[in-house]
């Protein structure tokens, strides 16, 4: 399986997979397909209001799975978050023959589900086939023939007045489906991705100005990538690459996905499985290595309002009691507070900057990224002795910062574990999105 760097990087080596030409209609030019396997991406620019929808946290943040802008410090500013839990069930289904039924109502409307296409232009009713994974393709929306969708039900108030191209993709299983596009350069074109369980703008599922990603059901789906207009109406057409990925659950809930993660670590340890490339350190994830034990953080329900504790114990036998009562897991808590004064945070406050959903405090997971996930990202927290595991909340917290340590978790991770302050585990990203938190049985693996 190939890797994925969730970084925002550009690598500089790309392996060429394939190229294709397509052409629709008598006479048409053919248009050549620049394809690659690789990472692409950068920090965002323009289109920086594509935040929106419910992640796994439950809260309001853009519905991408794609890290956040620039480096964290704390406290810092809540990142655009998206969302990246969920299962989503399409409308239509997977073609068994050589045409497909529109989706639901008799005629087809405006964006019907029209099956193989004698031609691909990137149309709603003539998309571009996504025939295998991973795909990646370099176009430019200036060219599309179509401009048929001027906004998406996932965000609305977002204007994406300009060209889009649309690609149909089909998944045969359950797993996470993910795209994502290279960040333009200041001033540059701005084209964001809208991931739709329909050809309908109303159906979508995700949006944002880098990337998306969610958990769906064996079907058929549609990514959109759409040029955002600014508030007086300018557009910003232009070239963009798109890479699609979907990994498989196989029906193993504690699938994990292959993901390269930029760290904020100045130099590789020999003991982690990290590498240097481009002036930036790596971790290859799933990862083991020591995990240091976390403090709490301040929770939504802790009663500190608009302030912060003022202490290492100021409320924490109250947070310790709302947190066993939300998680249903009954131990010995003693770990304060977070410190405060680490980049002017408070007691308690993480880099996310807000207090936090109490189930998500109880469970979360941090590692020293570049860019933290969404808040609420799955990952998995496993013992490789006896095969314990939990799945944990990342994207709240960053750190430690010593690149010896590969992680933190909290208290409560470690008690279920029957692991302590630096214990070697496994720390990767789910697959599955929408588990829920806490213990799970992984079958001893």
């Amino acid at each position: 399986m190939r890797r994925t760097s969730i970084d925002t990087v550009v690598l500089s080596i790309f392996l060429p997979l394939a190229a294709s030409t397509v052409a629709c209609g008598p006479g048409a030019a053919p248009e050549t397909e620049r394809v690659f396997v690789g990472s692409d991406a950068g920090t965002g620019a323009g289109g920086a209001e594509g935040a929106g929808g419910a992640g796994p946290a439950g809260g309001s943040q853009p519905d991408a799975l794609r890290p956040g802008s620039g480096q964290d410090a704390r406290p810092r500013p809540a990142d655009a978050e998206v969302s990246t839990g969920g299962t989503s069930t399409p409308d239509t289904e997977v073609p068994t023959g050589g045409t497909s039924t529109p989706d639901a109502g008799g005629e087809p409307g405006p964006f019907p589900d029209a099956g193989p296409p004698a031609c691909a232009t990137g149309t709603f009713d003539c998309p571009f086939r996504v025939e295998a994974f991973p795909f990646t393709v370099t176009r430019d929306t200036s060219t599309s023939p179509s401009d048929a969708a001027d906004a998406y039900a996932c965000r609305p108030e977002t204007r994406e007045t300009g060209p889009e191209h649309v690609y149909r993709v089909v998944v045969g299983e359950r797993g996470l489906l993910a795209a994502r596009i290279a960040a333009p350069a200041d001033g540059g074109p701005d084209v964001d991705l809208h991931l739709l369980d329909a050809p309908d703008p109303d159906a979508c599922l995700a949006r944002d100005n880098l990337a998306v990603a969610r958990t769906v059901d064996a079907g058929v789906y549609y990514v959109v990538a759409d040029t955002w207009a600014d508030a007086d109406g300018v557009e910003y057409p232009g070239e963009y690459t798109l890479t699609i990925e979907f990994t498989g659950a196989g029906g193993d809930p504690c699938a994990l996905q292959d993901l390269d993660l930029e760290m904020v670590w100045g130099h590789c340890e020999p003991d982690i499985d990290c590498y240097e490339a481009g002036g930036a350190r790596f971790l290859r994830t799933p990862a083991v290595g020591p995990v240091v034990k976390e403090a709490h953080l301040v929770t939504v329900e802790d009663g500190f309002g608009e302030g912060w504790p003022s202490s290492f114990t100021d409320g924490i036998e109250r947070h310790y009691a709302l947190s066993e009562a939300a998680s249903g897991y009954a131990m010995d808590r003693r770990e304060p507070w977070a410190p405060a004064g680490e980049g002017g945070s408070e007691y308690g406050q993480s880099a996310f900057g807000r207090p936090l959903p109490v189930l998500d405090e109880a469970w979360y997971v941090n590692m020293y990224w570049r860019r933290r996930p969404p808040p609420g990202t799955r990952m998995l927290v496993r013992d490789p002795e006896s095969g314990r595991a939990a799945v944990a909340a990342g994207g709240y917290e960053t750190g430690p910062g010593n690149p010896a340590h590969i992680g933190g978790v909290t208290e409560e991770i470690h008690d279920h574990l029957g692991t302590s302050h630096r214990s070697r585990l496994q720390l990767g990203f789910l697959v599955d999105q929408s588990l829920p938190l806490g213990p799970i049985d992984c079958g001893g693996q």
